[in-house]
């Protein structure tokens, strides 16, 4: 297996310090660590070092015994800043914390392969990628060879509202300029408080915020648990305009979104996926309304139906009354009248008289 070289480890460092120049493809054979290097990394190597770096994990490798990691780290509040360069190995998930322990760990990939495999399939966790493993669900990342992670480890407690993204047990976040900026940021801010440890409890309190905010913030790209409740509050204020406003004919989708204060394209993003859409929403209840509007007594002329249904006049309502209902409106009166005993059926559209069948 290969170790890890000191080229490699200087590197490794000058990267974090995100200063430009040379990397040299992650092993600069003729460059040396810094001098605080020797004492700020943690040397982890053998059976004995996976388990210490394995967090609530599993870790395997090919050759246990042949296993090497340099790993640096900066605990700030409850949050934890860390940077590791490992041999190839695996790490596997599978809730091994305990619920009110559970963890997201953030990682910018900076050298190496990896990849991330979870329910859902495999994920390649290219250099410049930034991805996530939580304790919530069962995963694994699979360290191709050298490879190098910067990251964050915060509590699940502090990112809430992405309960059902963190049960896949990985991911990948999509890669923004926001994602990218914040793979820097982290590596950056870790570069800075190994070599500059002694701050007071006010600089260590704004890290810990500010690390917060920005793996929330990196969340906050993926639909939240929170969105799915949005969903039903739109759709069923939908529902409530619809049912207003439907008896009247210049009301439609334009007037629907105006009234949700959004685009008309931000409302059918909330109706994707739906059983029905929006214009057959509306229609359908026009058509009840027409329904029962053609049972009133004194027999109303189709126009005045027609209008207090909310179709623009009686052609509109014979044609969409002959598609959905079956037969003319007239034909549906007088069969009402005559055959009291099948209107409750006559009173469904066609999709209902399937649905109810079934």
């Amino acid at each position: 297996m290969t170790a890890i070289t000191a080229g490699q480890a200087a590197a490794w460092v000058h990267r974090l310090s995100g200063a430009p120049g040379r990397d040299g493809g992650g092993d600069d054979r003729d460059r040396r660590p810094p001098d605080w290097y020797s004492s700020a990394v943690i040397r982890l190597d053998g059976p004995l070092g996976m388990m210490q770096l394995s967090n609530f994990g599993t870790m395997s490798a090919a050759d246990p015994l042949a296993f090497e990691a340099a790993l640096l780290r900066r605990s700030i509040g409850a949050t934890m800043l860390f940077s590791t360069l490992e041999t190839a190995h695996t790490v596997t998930y599978d809730r091994g914390a305990p619920q009110d322990e559970d963890i997201i760990i953030v990682g910018l990939s900076n050298f190496g392969g990896q990849r991330l495999h979870t329910a859902q399939g495999i994920h390649h966790l290219s250099v410049g990628r930034m991805g996530f493993m939580s304790s919530v669900g069962h995963s694994a990342v699979e360290h191709l060879s050298v490879s190098e992670t910067t990251g964050v480890v915060v509590p699940v407690a502090a990112v809430p509202g992405y309960r059902h993204v963190l049960a896949a047990g990985a991911g990948l976040f999509p890669d923004t300029p926001l994602t990218r900026a914040a793979g820097v940021a982290v590596g950056r801010m870790l570069y800075e408080w190994v070599q500059d440890p002694d701050q007071g409890a006010g600089a260590l309190a704004g890290a810990e915020v500010t690390l917060v905010a920005l793996v929330r913030g990196l969340f906050r790209q993926f639909p939240g648990d929170g969105e799915t409740d949005r969903v039903s509050r739109i759709r069923g204020e939908a529902a409530q305009i619809i049912e207003r406003r439907h008896r009247e004919a210049d009301f439609g989708i334009d007037q629907l979104a105006a009234e949700l204060h959004m685009s008309r394209r931000q409302l059918f993003r909330f109706f994707a996926g739906a059983d029905e859409s929006l214009s057959a929403q509306l229609l359908r209840r026009r058509l009840t309304t027409a329904r029962e509007e053609l049972l009133v007594l004194p027999a109303q002329e189709l126009a005045v139906v027609a209008r207090r249904a909310g179709f623009v006049d009686a052609a509109a309502l014979r044609a969409q009354f002959s598609r959905h209902v079956g037969g003319s409106p007239s034909a549906f009166r007088l069969a009402a009248r005559s055959q009291p005993v099948q209107l409750a059926e006559a009173m469904l559209l066609r999709d209902e008289q399937t649905d109810s069948a079934r």
